[in-house]
């Protein structure tokens, strides 16, 4: 609305209305302000509905319009602000998590490096011992040569020793991430390094198992398609290993490990989780030469029942015997065994 300031009937001075406007037909208040100045009058505005309403000063009415403004262009400053900030902080986050990787894993370096060095000794301490049997009996002599040479377990089977160690378990940081983040070229070093601790601790390993222990060690639960993919596109891309295959599982072993040597079995314990489909047909046979040592004649039953707990296992159930049977035909058919017209087996040679 426009006042001006006139006389009323009675001669008094009074403020009456000059003109009336609504905003809508004057467009913006700017309009509303020239008109204002152009015709000298003073200027009220009424904001409300019929029943209540205000009336305000068209300066103070500006004046706060103004401080509107000014709030609502600081506000989309200090939103965008704060995305800025949430920003950096993500990316903060991430360097620490890698920082965090880095420092979790070299602190577990020395007991990898401990665990390699055990199995180490416990390895050369058998061989010891076998070669003091050996030379206390008389049985050392010249070497067999290559074409004739026997495989481990058959030499192991003959000679009645075999070397035992406990199955290591590798142990890893833990350093959540989510399943996208796991297949991100920013973590392809730090999955790699732990496969590598895997392999050094528990090589020969079922594949699976390496795979499993990797993933759950970054605190991902489920290994679906897209995860089972690029831990094999890494491995087979960049890890050096052997391969041999038991009772349809595959098996990695490290560059300097032979399969066709290998004269060890590992006894399990409860914290390491090995199942039996996870133990090779290598160590296996290994067990059942030592079950079958000092001339011992077993039934297939005893047999597969001495394996087993050669190997740490205490319950002979349907799958223990399913994998110890396939791998006493196996070593039936590589002489590691030989079976008895009494339905016995014994030592092969």
């Amino acid at each position: 609305m426009l006042f001006s300031t006139g006389q009323d009937e009675d001669g008094r001075k009074a403020t009456v209305m000059a003109e009336r406007f609504e905003l809508s037909e004057l467009g913006d208040v700017a309009t509303f302000l020239e008109l204002i100045e152009d015709g000298g009058t003073t200027a009220f505005i009424t904001i409300g509905g019929r029943d209540r309403f205000a009336v305000v000063p068209v300066d103070k009415y500006a004046a706060v319009q103004a401080g509107a403004m000014r709030a609502e262009r600081e506000l989309a400053e200090a939103q965008e602000r704060a995305a800025q900030a949430e920003q950096r902080a993500v990316e903060a986050e991430r360097q620490l998590q890698r920082a965090l990787v880095a420092a979790e894993e070299a602190a577990h370096d020395a007991k990898g490096f401990r665990t390699m060095a055990s199995s180490e000794v416990g390895t050369l301490g058998n061989i010891a011992e076998l070669s003091e049997e050996k030379r206390a009996s008389g049985a050392v002599g010249e070497p067999p040569s290559q074409d004739d040479a026997p495989s481990a377990a058959s030499a192991a089977a003959v000679g009645g020793a075999v070397g035992s160690v406990p199955y290591e378990v590798a142990v890893l940081p833990n350093t959540p991430i989510d399943s996208d983040d796991y297949q991100r070229s920013m973590w392809h070093d730090a999955i790699l390094d732990r496969m590598r601790k895997v392999m050094a601790a528990e090589a020969p390993i079922e594949r699976q198992r390496l795979f499993n222990t990797v993933r759950a060690s970054f605190g991902i639960k489920r290994s679906g398609r897209d995860i089972q993919s690029h831990n094999e596109w890494l491995f087979n891309r960049s890890i050096e290993h052997r391969t041999t295959e038991f009772n349809g599982s595959t098996f990695v072993w490290l560059p300097d490990q032979d399969p066709a040597t290998y004269g060890l079995f590992r006894v399990v314990s409860e914290d390491s989780g090995r199942q039996i489909t996870e133990v090779p047909y290598e160590e296996l046979a290994c067990a059942m030469a030592a079950a079958l040592a000092g001339g011992k004649a077993l039934s297939r039953d005893e047999l597969i029942e001495a394996t087993m707990r050669s190997l740490g296992y205490k319950r002979k159930t349907t799958r223990v015997r399913e994998v110890i049977g396939a791998a006493l035909e196996r070593a039936a058919d590589e002489r590691v065994v030989r079976l008895f017209s009494d339905g016995t087996f014994r030592a092969g040679n």
